[in-house]
């Protein structure tokens, strides 16, 4: 008896370490934008310059209307945007960041329709 309940305890933490190590926050948008030799301070600075608003870690306080001349800017600017952070299950809510808003529209995020494979 003594065994299963160490099984089961040891199962139980196991579950509580892989929960906590999965990432539910997007990546700050400083992070996404990606340049080869570039640091945190040069991005910043380089999405200011191009016109994101006051909340650079997430652009919440983005129009649509912004999303696209934004991206035309860092990309000529030679950065790279990584949307693999932003997934269904953490873009929600009006201040979802606007990657999500790319995605799936309004900040709120709809599941996709998955249909089975023959």
């Amino acid at each position: 008896m003594m065994y299963f309940s160490r099984i089961i305890i040891t199962i139980f933490i196991c579950s509580l370490a892989g929960c906590s190590m999965y990432k539910v926050v997007p990546d700050p948008l400083w992070e996404a934008w990606s340049k080869r030799g570039s640091d945190m301070k040069t991005t910043q600075k380089d999405m200011k310059e191009c016109g994101y608003g006051k909340d650079l870690e997430r652009g919440a306080d983005l129009p649509n209307s912004k999303i696209a001349p934004l991206h035309v800017c860092m990309e000529e600017k030679g950065y790279k945007f990584d949307f693999s952070s932003f997934r269904a299950d953490n873009c929600y809510g009006t201040n979802a960041p606007y990657p999500c808003r790319a995605y799936w529209g309004g900040g709120q995020a709809q599941w996709e329709k998955v249909s089975p494979t023959n």
